[in-house]
């Protein structure tokens, strides 16, 4: 697969997940750090509120102290005393004279700033944090009594008592931070100190839980979103996988999954497990869809691939190609045991149709090591399969180094074979046609040679074959009938006498209707009478669409052309094709004239066909005649023209000017 190919599929395969996951992990990331950010500013909140409550105390109690002297101190500290048990939070008070020397505590605790743990706060210190409603004082003075201010209570909400925690002494073990500090109060002259120990609990951060529980909703819908999409891009991306190596036809594993398996068979492939790569293919699969419908050919190419899956390992591989044609990669231990498991495969194919005969064609590649290129490696598959032909038999075909080399070679032809035409490389060769009546010459077979200006001469079973099959042959022909057609008008031009010399036409050419227009279009451009050209036709020629062939030559005869055929009696429907096609020479094959019979049975069906040519009024051309027999045979017979070795060998135009000059 080449990389272009391969990066297309990635991408359709591949649905991007990465900005889903960005996405949930900035959304992540934000809530994160709103939650940190909110239990900052409510924790600072929280701290603010409750050292200004606890100033508010200390206060309240340095209040007391403005009449501590005379008869009032046992009373003052009675007061603070009982204070000091409604407020749990305050853990001591100490007073302090101008000089710092203790006038009265209520325990043995004592202010000391080289304590890490207590802190020092004066009333300038904590009046810049927030400033909350004043309550009132809970003591009051009357007289010479000190109360407690009952009505305070009804005044503060029952939030604002639990947020005091007066009357919550017990809930101290329960708080979450503990912060001892010292107010500082100057009362007259006196310093008061009170301790007190502030605690922050969790329902102190009741909205801001809240408020974390309402957003940490909304994140958690984001979250479940963002998970729906990746399980929606995993399934899709699931879906899209197997839609990509499904094979329409079979429903099973098309051909980039064959590859990619195959692939990756083969890169875990040990020295103790050898791998085969093998193209099976049924022979005439368009003739049975032709016969039976698409539909049919197609049930029967699914048909076939489950019977190919249930005979295929797990570390194996197989896929449906094209056609009626599968890949396979199979492991083995020596041909003999790989070709009669393939044959038993083809015993269970062809039991798919127990009424009829299939046949199959194999091509079989064994793997080498260090080779992974699971295509080219079928390609090799493929070409010795190509290799076999159309034989009506089953066959395998291993893929060897010669045919490799015919690969390579027909890629040079095909490289080469444009510039070729271009630079008239390809050269006419004349073979004369000798008349049996005064054995002079009565006509000539074109026939092309390349003159290649590095490999030399190359004969035409070398490249003829290849260009049928690429096409390139129409070019050619063309190529040829103008160079005769302008060789005979340079004749003419010379005052020489000219005779009939053939062009093979391929069959390729009798699928255009308008051929016949063609081919004269090209011989007028020379102003050459129509009948010193023969046109050659194959039997094959016959098979392809009659009807077309039938007015193509008509309308050739017509137009004065010569038609002949070609390697007749080659073929299997030589009698029949002559009864529809209006000929002027038949070419009998020269496969008479050889073998170990050609003085009984094949002469004795050479003399039948010229007398029955003779009756279509038909001339008979004789060809590859290689001796005196065979000559006097055909002129005893009144064989017309004879063309073989014999007489003379296929050779350049300028050689046969000169052998000829005098004709």
């Amino acid at each position: 697969m080449s990389n272009a190919k391969d990066k297309r599929i990635k991408r359709l395969k591949k649905k991007r997940i990465w900005p889903s996951i960005l996405g949930l992990f900035i959304i992540t990331f934000i809530f994160c750090i709103m939650i940190v950010a909110l239990l900052a500013v409510a924790g600072v909140d929280v701290t603010q509120r409750k050292l200004v409550q606890s100033n508010s105390r200390a206060k309240t109690i340095s209040a007391v102290f403005e009449k501590y002297d005379g008869e009032q101190k046992q009373k003052v500290e009675d007061s603070v005393l009982t204070y000091l048990e409604l407020a749990p939070e305050i853990e001591a008070v100490w007073v302090a004279d101008a000089n710092g020397n203790k006038v009265w505590a209520s325990s043995n605790m004592a202010p000391d700033s080289q304590k890490a743990s207590e802190f020092m706060w004066s009333d300038e210190e904590v009046m810049h944090l927030i400033v909350e409603e004043d309550l009132g004082e809970i003591l009051v003075f009357e007289e010479d009594n000190i109360e407690i201010n009952e009505n305070i209570f009804s005044k503060m909400d029952v939030f604002t008592i639990i947020k005091s925690g007066i009357f919550f002494s017990n809930e101290k073990e329960s708080a979450l931070i503990h912060i001892r500090v010292w107010f500082l109060q100057e009362v007259k002259d006196l310093e008061v100190y009170v301790l007190q120990d502030i605690c922050i609990y969790a329902y102190d951060f009741l909205m801001l839980i809240m408020s974390i529980v309402m957003f940490g909703i909304m994140i958690a819908a984001f979250i479940l979103y963002y998970l729906i999409s990746f399980i929606s891009v995993i399934v899709s991306m699931r879906k899209t996988t197997k839609i990509i190596y499904t094979d329409l036809i079979t429903g099973g594993n098309n051909w980039l999954h064959f590859v990619k398996r195959g692939t990756g068979l083969l890169k875990r492939k040990s020295a103790s497990n050898a791998y085969a790569v093998i193209h099976i293919k049924m022979r005439k699969y368009r003739s049975f869809c032709t016969c039976f419908g698409v539909k049919e050919g197609e049930e029967l190419i699914e048909n076939l691939y489950h019977v190919l899956k249930k005979n295929i390992k797990h570390n194996e591989a197989m896929a449906h190609k094209e056609n009626a044609e599968f890949g396979l990669l199979l492991t083995y231990t020596d041909e003999r045991q790989l070709c009669a498991r393939i044959e038993a495969v083809e015993r269970a194919m062809d039991a798919v149709l127990p009424k009829m005969k299939l046949y199959f064609a194999v091509g079989i590649y064994k793997v080498q090591q260090k080779e992974r290129d699971i295509e080219q490696l079928y390609n090799n598959a493929l070409l010795a399969c190509d290799m076999l032909g159309e034989e009506a038999e089953n066959q395998i075909a291993f893929f060897d180094v010669e045919m490799n080399k015919q690969r390579l070679w027909e890629r040079k032809v095909e490289d080469d074979m444009d510039a070729a035409l271009a630079n008239r490389e390809f050269q006419v060769y004349l073979q004369p046609k000798i008349s049996t009546a005064e054995e002079n010459l009565a006509g000539a077979e074109a026939l092309v040679r390349w003159i290649h200006p590095q490999d030399g001469f190359i004969p035409p079973n070398k490249f003829i074959p290849i260009f049928e099959r690429n096409g390139f042959i129409l070019k050619l022909d063309d190529y040829m009938l103008e160079e005769i057609a302008r060789q005979q008008a340079e004749w003419i031009r010379q005052g020489r006498r000219v005779v009939p010399i053939s062009v093979n036409i391929s069959r390729a050419h009798f699928a255009k209707e308008d051929l016949a227009e063609h081919i004269c279009s090209i011989v007028d451009k020379y102003r050459v009478p129509h009948e010193v050209i023969e046109l050659e036709l194959t039997e094959s020629a016959f098979f392809d669409d009659k009807k077309v062939l039938l007015q193509t030559v008509k309308k050739l005869r017509d137009a004065g052309f010569i038609v002949s055929m070609d390697d007749f009696g080659a073929g299997y429907s030589s009698l029949n094709s002559l009864k529809e096609l209006q000929l002027d020479v038949l070419k009998l094959d020269a496969d008479f004239f050889r073998g170990v019979d050609v003085q009984e049975r094949g002469l004795l069906i050479v003399s039948e066909v010229i007398d029955l040519a003779k009756k279509l009024n038909m001339k008979i051309v004789a060809e590859g005649i290689e001796n005196r027999e065979q000559v006097d045979f055909l002129t005893e017979q009144e064989c017309d023209l004879i063309q073989g070795y014999f007489f003379a060998k296929p050779m350049p135009v300028r050689e046969f000017e000169e052998k000829y000059k005098e004709v």
